[in-house]
């Protein structure tokens, strides 16, 4: 007399992503998004919120992720060295 025998469990690996909607200093939702406009030289990175209408562009080095990009515009925005122009839907 035997027992049945068990089926084999499937391990199954979480995929890690990076984020690309990150939360806002200002206002505090998680609506800010980062455009990235590679050239061979230097990039431009266009930060917005989509609720306080938060904007800014940034020149970053061409390997940067939109990650870095956010690390780069928290770091400016708290001391203060960030400049802020506010946008409208269309643009």
């Amino acid at each position: 007399m035997g027992r049945r025998r068990k089926s084999r469990r499937r391990i199954r690996r979480v995929v890690r992503r990076l984020p690309t909607i990150f939360q806002c200093p200002r206002c505090g939702q998680m609506n800010v998004t980062i455009e990235i406009n590679k050239s061979d030289t230097e990039s431009i990175a266009i930060v917005r919120c989509g609720s306080c209408k938060l904007r800014t562009e940034m020149r970053i080095p061409p390997i940067f992720q939109a990650v870095d990009v956010y690390a780069k515009f928290l770091d400016m925005y708290e001391s203060g060295t960030l400049t802020i122009t506010p946008y409208e839907e269309g643009e």
